[in-house]
């Protein structure tokens, strides 16, 4: 055999070119579809025709159908010769498996019963994100579909701050029937009054502060993406894009009215800057002037908030004051996954808004699954954050994307401290596939 027969690369499989184009249109529809919690899949309508289809938000539970064609992708795409093991890839079965300890003494089998088919995709996905990773024979299909997604977000949220949301509102108030919204949604007083608000949701069913999340999740991925997809472009113009791809996004996270979403994609901004290329006079300037205008701009836009008797901070102290009683009366098992809404209505003081889940994933797992539940799932997120920083800043010079992964579920993971990011399919299952494919990328380095 000559030398040039033996260089010549390996044509690559039908299975690892189905399955990031598999996923890529999967986390598409997930992110842009899914983003209802998981727990109100009841008052989502199934779209009845193809414009209510492309408009509307699904029903969480579809997310289980479209799920089947990438796992068996996926499946096909993994090569066993290539596998290694790590301790830390037991922790999300270990996770899991409590789950299911905890579903045998819930207070709600349906609400337990989603939930749970909702956890299991999301550790599925970080294992595929893991062991299919070697398998892709390019995976820029994936952070295509991410993208994309994002973008259809911002465009979503951009068309609802520029009038779509008071043009519903009207619709609503003439007429439901005529609105074509979803009848169920409308029959929910959480919606209306989210929907009577100038916040932007973007296709989150209501949810600004889960949009927040998801340009937290996805913003860093997808503009050292499109940096790198248009390597031939002159850079004056590729920085052209990734600031008008990244001033919506901010503008989007604004308009959001996310208050933790704001201080979170600062914190983020600041990482970033502190591990850039830039001399470290100019980074230590950087940093300074960034937290000192984020800081006074964050101030300036919600001083009136903080003055108010009853706002957002003040329910979230009811949540978790009891979802620590819960705990206390639960402490092993908890009432069972996604049940936080049955004790939280039982034990709310009557003037405490009603709330279905807790507003912040830690405490709602120990309430949820109990304190080996709280562990076991935090345990996870710290390993994980911790174990893939050390490795995305390893590289010198820094892999930029891998760190943008990384930025983007740190990022997430701290903002599920006063949110429920864990049980809305379109945030949770793009971050457990992203961990998985950047722990990966950690393992296999």
């Amino acid at each position: 055999m000559s030398s040039k027969q033996k260089s010549a690369p390996q044509n690559p499989s039908n299975a690892s070119l189905v399955f990031p184009v598999t996923a890529g249109l999967f986390f598409f529809m997930a992110i842009t579809k899914l983003g209802s919690p998981i727990v109100i899949d009841r008052y989502i309508d199934s779209p009845q025709d193809m414009t209510s289809a492309i408009h509307d938000v699904w029903p969480p539970h579809w997310g289980a159908w479209l799920f089947v064609p990438v796992a068996l992708a996926g499946l096909l795409a993994i090569d066993l010769k290539e596998v290694k093991l790590h301790w830390a890839l037991m922790l999300p079965l270990i996770w899991l498996l409590w789950e299911f300890v905890s579903a045998t003494q819930t207070v709600s089998l349906a609400l337990t019963k989603m939930t749970l088919t909702h956890f299991t995709i999301c550790v599925s996905l970080f294992y595929l994100g893991f062991f299919a990773r070697k398998g892709m024979s390019n995976p820029w299909p994936v952070w295509a579909g991410m993208g994309l997604a994002l973008c259809w977000e911002m465009r979503a949220g951009m068309e609802q701050h520029f009038g779509g949301l008071e043009a519903t509102r009207k619709l609503v108030a003439a007429s439901p029937l005529i609105a074509g919204l979803n009848s169920k949604m409308l029959a929910d007083p959480d919606y209306l009054k989210r929907l009577a608000s100038d916040r932007i949701f973007g296709t989150f069913g209501g949810y600004a502060n889960s949009l927040a999340g998801g340009l937290v999740l996805l913003l860093p991925l997808t503009l050292v993406f499109l940096w790198r997809l248009t390597p031939k472009v002159r850079d004056p113009i590729r920085i052209s894009f990734v600031l008008i791809l990244g001033g919506c996004g901010l503008g989007c996270l604004y308009w959001s009215g996310s208050k933790a979403g704001w201080l979170v994609g600062l914190v983020v901004g600041l990482v970033a800057l502190g591990h850039s290329a830039l001399p470290l006079k100019w980074r230590r300037w950087l940093i300074g002037g960034v937290l000192i205008v984020g800081a006074a701009a964050f101030a300036y836009k919600y001083a009136g908030f903080f003055q108010k008797e009853r706002n957002s901070v003040g329910a979230r102290f009811a949540y978790w004051r009891a979802a620590l009683i819960v705990i206390r009366h639960y402490p092993w098992t908890g009432t069972g996954p996604g049940t936080f809404q049955i004790p939280y209505a039982q034990i709310k003081h009557p003037a405490d808004e009603m709330a279905r889940l807790c507003h912040n994933d830690y405490l709602e797992q120990a309430s949820d699954s109990g304190v080996f539940g709280f562990i076991s799932y935090a345990s996870m997120v710290l390993t994980f954050i911790w174990l893939l920083y050390r490795y995305s800043i390893k590289n010198s010079p820094l892999n930029w994307f891998d760190f943008a992964v990384w930025l983007g579920v740190f990022g997430l993971c701290l903002h599920s401290f006063v949110e429920f990011h864990l049980y809305v399919p379109a945030l949770a299952w793009p971050m457990f596939f992203l961990c998985g494919w950047l722990m990966s990328r950690y393992i296999y380095r």
